[in-house]
């Protein structure tokens, strides 16, 4: 069986409606999608009024594969189909997935959260071969042990908090489990079979991955890879708008090709953050069916993205006070100066293609410039000829269009002369001392000059 993509949703939840569900799923990726499909999957295999007694939900960082398993294996106390749904199935994707999870064994315990940390990073020894018997050998020994094992490409001691992690773990008196691999036991029950009308769903924050045990849900179930991020940027693209275009629809309400490419530049390849901007967007419409760039402009909230955002849109259009301002934005909300930079960086690698890009078009009016219906109907059909450079291959046309627009501000010896000024900035960054924040106001300021 392939592993199914957010188009297929549709096929899946009808499936499920018809009565013929698969036995298992595996829904992975981004953590809004995810929690989404499942209760609507939910809804179509089991009716409220039976949920208490038929849906079970567990949590993977606390619950072992046995349990699980035993779960699924227990009749419900009504008739029908019974669900067993288990959160964060750590034990069991642990492995390929280690800096994902250290990351959250690391948070927990900065949280306050020992006894999640120790958890996770319990299943994290098991698919490394680590057992608690194992990290006796004293101090210097046991970090040996966890650097080669947890942290194979970093350098120096091991982190204080999983030192203090594993310090609480040895003081705890819990006796270890026979060393059985939850993969195994899963793998084993999938092809054993479940009880009839007993259903295993297992959701997971992040891609699903590759390993064996995913081909056999996928052989013997479905697999629903909903990563965003991760994937490539047409297929997130796509995704995000056929999110949007079904929840707009689930309104009556519509969306035009710029205000949809602004909306996805601005709130990026977070389906949460969407999703609040069109409850927000669907509020301020009103009664009015379509939604407009001016929509955006005016309604879509700062996120963490778009003061980066903001402040390449103002110094293409060499807005001092403005530019200095965002920088200040970006200061405030912890922004690494090394990120700023590749930030614009990469905003002026844009624009250089894009300037380079108008020598190959014929020379057009100004007015054609000032509506994005002109330079559809007059330049867009020139750009088609030829593959466009890379950095503009893959912009929606509304963001090519504006690309384009703000190249025509700078000329080729300037934009060159820029980056060459970033690529000294960014040494400077690295090597002098200097303060940062010092250097990058320095090169707004000659920039924007």
């Amino acid at each position: 069986m392939p592993v199914y993509t957010y188009k297929d949703i549709p096929k899946i939840l009808t499936q499920a409606e018809k009565g013929q569900p698969a036995n298992i799923y595996l829904i992975a990726g981004d953590s809004y999608l995810v929690n989404d499909v499942h209760h609507k999957l939910i809804d179509r295999l089991i009716p409220e009024e039976s949920r208490p007694f038929n849906l079970e939900i567990a949590d993977g960082e606390k619950e072992d594969i046995r349990s699980i398993l035993e779960r699924l294996q227990t009749f419900p106390f009504f008739p029908g189909p019974k669900v067993v749904s288990v959160k964060n199935p750590v034990q069991i994707f642990s492995s390929g997935g280690g800096d994902r999870l250290l990351k959250k064994a690391e948070e927990a315990w900065q949280k306050g959260q020992p006894e999640r940390c120790t958890r996770i990073l319990r299943a994290l020894f098991q698919n490394v071969g680590i057992s608690m018997n194992s990290l006796e050998g004293g101090e210097s020994k046991n970090e040996e042990i966890l650097m080669e094992k947890l942290f194979p490409d970093k350098e120096g001691p091991l982190p204080n908090w999983c030192k203090e992690a594993l310090i609480h773990m040895q003081d705890q008196s819990t006796e270890e489990s026979p060393t059985l691999n939850p993969e195994q036991l899963l793998d084993s029950a999938i092809r054993q079979g479940f009880p009839k009308d007993h259903l295993l769903i297992l959701l997971m924050e992040g891609p699903s991955g590759s390993k064996k045990i995913v081909k056999t849900i996928a052989e013997y179930g479905v697999v629903l890879n909903l990563s965003l991020k991760q994937g490539k940027k047409g297929e997130q693209t796509a995704t995000l708008k056929g999110f949007m275009k079904t929840r707009l629809a689930q309104e009556g309400k519509t969306i035009i090709p710029q205000a949809e490419a602004l909306l996805l530049e601005r709130v990026g390849p977070e389906t949460y953050l969407l999703e609040m901007e069109i409850q927000k967007l669907v509020a301020y419409t009103g009664d009015r069916k379509q939604i407009l760039p001016k929509d955006i402009t005016e309604i879509v909230g700062a996120f963490r993205e778009e003061p980066l955002y903001e402040l390449t849109s103002v110094l293409g259009e060499r807005k001092l006070e403005e530019g200095l301002q965002k920088l200040g934005q970006l200061w405030e909300q912890g922004y690494n100066p090394l990120q700023i930079l590749a930030g614009i960086t990469n905003a002026l690698r844009r624009l250089l293609a894009a300037r380079e890009l108008l020598g190959t078009v014929s020379e057009a009016p100004d007015r054609i410039w000032q509506d994005f219906g002109a330079f559809s109907a007059k330049i867009l059909p020139q750009l088609k000829q030829a593959p466009l450079p890379e950095f503009l291959s893959r912009v929606h046309p509304f963001v090519l269009y504006n690309t384009m627009k703000t190249s025509r501000n700078f000329s080729l010896t300037q934009l060159v002369s820029a980056l060459a000024a970033l690529h000294q900035t960014d040494r400077l960054l690295k090597t002098s001392g200097a303060t940062p924040a010092f250097l990058l106001e320095d090169f707004i300021i000659s920039f924007c000059k």
